[in-house]
Order: C-alpha cells, then sequence, then structure tokens
C-alpha cells in the first residue's frame, strides 16, 4: 500500500504546521481562510523569540522590531534645558536667571557655548548616551571652533562680555560637567578667562547690574578660579579686598550682605591661595604674623556663630560656610605651615568638618554646593567611618548634580585613601603633590 500523502509542495505554512493537504489557493487557501489564520507562502520562514531570529539568513542575531528614531533637537531645545535643567544646578537662589533668547541668537559664540553645554549634560543623564555622543563631541568642537575665532577677531566690551561668558560656560564643560582627564583644557580656559578680564574694563559694570546671567557667570568663574589657584598654587584672579563687591547682588550663592560670613570666608580662601602663591614660587615659608592673624580671624568667625540665636535656615547656612571656613583650615596648616597629613591640628580641621558634612544642618541644595570642602577634607580622612560619610555624600549629590567631576572625585580620593593607609610618604607629602593629580582636571565647588 503506497504511503498516504499529507501534504503537497508548495503548501503554506499553516498547512505544513497542521500536516493537512493544501489548496494552494493564493493569496490564501481555504485551509487557512476558514480557521482564520495567517496564511504565508514564503520560501524562508523566521520565528521570532526576544528578537532574535531563530531560522533563515538572520538566525542568532538580535534585530529589535522597531527602534526609536533619535529626535534632533534645536538650539531652542538646548536653551530652555540650560535654563531650566542646568543652571538650577550652579544657583543656591530659588529664582534662576531668565535667559535672553534674543541677545542669545545675535550672538553665535554665546549661543553655540549655550548648546555644546547643555548637550554635553543632558546626554550625559540620558539612557542613550552612546548614541548621542557624536552630536555632543561636534556641539563642542563647534563652541571652540568660534570662539577662537572671535576671540581673533576686533574686541568691544560686547564681545568682550560674551566671549567671557562663553570662556565660563567651556569652564564648566570641560572642568565639571565632562572634564578632560588627558589634557589640562580646564586650567587653559581659566588663564583664558583671566586674559580676558584683564583686557576687558567691564567688569565693573557687571557688578553694577546686580542680577542676571552676567553676574552669575562671574561668580562661578571666580570661584573656580579660586579654588583651581589653591591647588596648583597659583594667584587668584580675585583678591581678598574684591569679594565683598558680590554682595547684594545675585551670584551662585544667593543674594547676601557685603559682610556676610561667607563672603568674609571666600576673601580669606583668596587671601590664603596668593600666600601659597608666594610660598610655593618665592618664600618658602609664610610669614607667622600673617598666619596668626588669619588663624585668629576663622576662629573669631566660629565663636560669632556659635554665639548668635539662629532660625532652621541660619543654622543651614551657617553650616554651609562653616566647611568652606575649616577648608581654610586645612590649607593653612597643610600648604602654609607644611604640617603632615596625621597632625592633630590637621586631623582636628577634618573631624570638625565632617561633623558639619554629616550632620542635618545642611539642606540638600546647600549640600550639592560643598564640592571643594568634600575634596580638600575628604582627601585627609584617616577614619573609615569619616571616609563612609563623605562617600555618601558624593553619592547623595552626584545624584541630582549629575556631572562627570563628581567621579573624578570619588576615583581621586579612594585612590588616595589607598596610598594613606599603605604609605607613610603619603602622609609627609606637601600640599602641591598631594593634589597634582586632580588640580589641572577639574574644578569643584
Amino acid at each position: 500500500m503506497p504511503p498516504r500523502i499529507r501534504t503537497v509542495e508548495g503548501s503554506c505554512w499553516g498547512c505544513k504546521e497542521r500536516r493537512v493537504i493544501c489548496d494552494l489557493t493564493s493569496p490564501a487557501c481555504d485551509k487557512c481562510t476558514k480557521i482564520g489564520r495567517p496564511c504565508d507562502y514564503g520560501k524562508v520562514r523566521l520565528r521570532w523569540t526576544d528578537c532574535v531570529a531563530s531560522r533563515g539568513r538572520l538566525a542568532g542575531k538580535k534585530i529589535p522590531l522597531y527602534q526609536a528614531p533619535i529626535l534632533q533637537k534645536n538650539a531652542d531645545h538646548h536653551i530652555l534645558y540650560f535654563e531650566n535643567e542646568l543652571l538650577p544646578r550652579f544657583n543656591l537662589s530659588n529664582t534662576v536667571p531668565r535667559v535672553d533668547l534674543k541677545l542669545l541668537s545675535a550672538d553665535p559664540v554665546l549661543l553655540q557655548s549655550v548648546v555644546a553645554v547643555a548637550n554635553a549634560h543632558a546626554t550625559y543623564r540620558s539612557a542613550n548616551e552612546k548614541a548621542l555622543s557624536l552630536s555632543k563631541i561636534q556641539d563642542r568642537n563647534n563652541a571652540l571652533r568660534m570662539f577662537r575665532k572671535q576671540l581673533m577677531g576686533i574686541q568691544t566690551d560686547e564681545s568682550n562680555n560674551a566671549l567671557f561668558t562663553a570662556n565660563v560656560l567651556l569652564c564648566i564643560l570641560d572642568g565639571i560637567i565632562e572634564p578632560i582627564t588627558e589634557s589640562s583644557a580646564t586650567h587653559h580656559h581659566l588663564m583664558g578667562g583671566k586674559a580676558i578680564l584683564k583686557q576687558w574694563k567691564g567688569v565693573r559694570h557687571v557688578f553694577q547690574t546686580k542680577y542676571e546671567l552676567p553676574i552669575l557667570m562671574l561668580s562661578i568663574f571666580a570661584t573656580m578660579d579660586l579654588t583651581h589657584a589653591m591647588l596648583i598654587g597659583d594667584d587668584p584672579y580675585f583678591d581678598a579686598s574684591s569679594w565683598h563687591e558680590f554682595g547684594d547682588c545675585k551670584p551662585w550663592w544667593g543674594t547676601v550682605k557685603p559682610d556676610d560670613d561667607f563672603l568674609e570666608t571666600m576673601a580669606i580662601l583668596s587671601q590664603l591661595s596668593t600666600l601659597g602663591h608666594e610660598v610655593r614660587h618665592f618664600r618658602g615659608t609664610a610669614p607667622i604674623g600673617i598666619l596668626l592673624s588669619i588663624q585668629n580671624a576663622l576662629e573669631q568667625q566660629a565663636t560669632r556663630q556659635e554665639e548668635v540665636g539662629q532660625t532652621k535656615d541660619q543654622k543651614a547656612w551657617a553650616a554651609f560656610c562653616a566647611t568652606y571656613r575649616l577648608t581654610a583650615s586645612v590649607y593653612l596648616y597643610r600648604a602654609l605651615s607644611a604640617l603632615d597629613v596625621g597632625h592633630p591640628l590637621v586631623q582636628q580641621a577634618v573631624s570638625d568638618c565632617m561633623e558639619v558634612i554629616g550632620g542635618h544642618d545642611l539642606t540638600d541644595k546647600l549640600h550639592h554646593c560643598i564640592l571643594f570642602p568634600v575634596l580638600i577634607v575628604g582627601s585627609h580622612c584617616l577614619d573609615s567611618a569619616q571616609r563612609f560619610a563623605i562617600r555618601k555624600s558624593i553619592a547623595k549629590t552626584a545624584s541630582y548634580l549629575s556631572f562627570e567631576a563628581l567621579r573624578s572625585l570619588e576615583s581621586f580620593l579612594e585612590k588616595r585613601w589607598d596610598e594613606l593607609d599603605t604609605s607613610v610618604v603619603c602622609k609627609q607629602a606637601n600640599w602641591w603633590m598631594y593634589f597634582d593629580e586632580i588640580a589641572n582636571v577639574t574644578c569643584l565647588f
């Protein structure tokens, strides 16, 4: 008896699976039509499991059924992102300077710098960072190209204003959002900013405006320049007598009076940095009388804050000022007095600052703006509990700021802690060698 034929050549895939005779009707056979089954006569049939073909020439290859296109974002989108997402991360006040769209549109250098900074930060936060990286790199290169072209042209107060703001944005881009480790881009941007300020006579006009984006950018530059100068032994652009001029303005730390403790501390840090420049390059030692007077000023501020009755907000601000004040003490002992990391005076200042950082007085927003104290004090922590508190502080801040500089900071601290635990030489290293690895890479405040 001949074998029973259950299928015919050219059957649809549905009839082949069910092992029944197909009538070969096209486009759909009767048997598939009756049961409402899709009818397919294709030569090769693909089965998709988790977007992976199990048969045919695409077998084993993961090919998504649908891939959403990358949206092209224009300059207006980046300006809005810059204004609403990025500027609040560089501002302690509740009001953020409004960005003049008309002014930006008329100034391609400023516009491209804003676009580059906004795109870099948005890309860093994005889950699709790899796919967007090319656009980010192109925007940065365009910003640098246009900045250099403008720098070679004829300079006016208006063009210098735009150049300086663009320069600060490049400092933020290469020193905070995405530090470039293989070069000293941040250092060169800061040197360029100083050169523009020396040539430009409009700084006084910026102070007179007392508000908006120019004063915010000037205050950011002044702080980045100061912290950078302290790490490398340079002379900061703004001397101690200049900081009170930020009073009653709208800088990144908010509006305060000219005699506020924070401005006093920044003036002291500037004075210390100038002394550090002289000690590293000329003197070798700092005059003991000056050091004692500075130490006395720091102690008087601490006593004054303890004696005054404070509200919750006042306690938070006092804690914020204290982190910078105790950072100044560490600098005075280490950089200017040449004390070792383990010296009791150094460790006392570290311990006092860690009580503030690990305490409950600092608000979240203030906590995000103590990165320089975290770097200085954290790198001198010898106790494991203190190091844990520093890690916790960085993790808390990184989740909000989304800056690559936080990774650089964490990596530097972990390496320094390992060296402190295993090498006596590290504890005895001078200030400049101690921070040499991170000094030209990033600017933190």
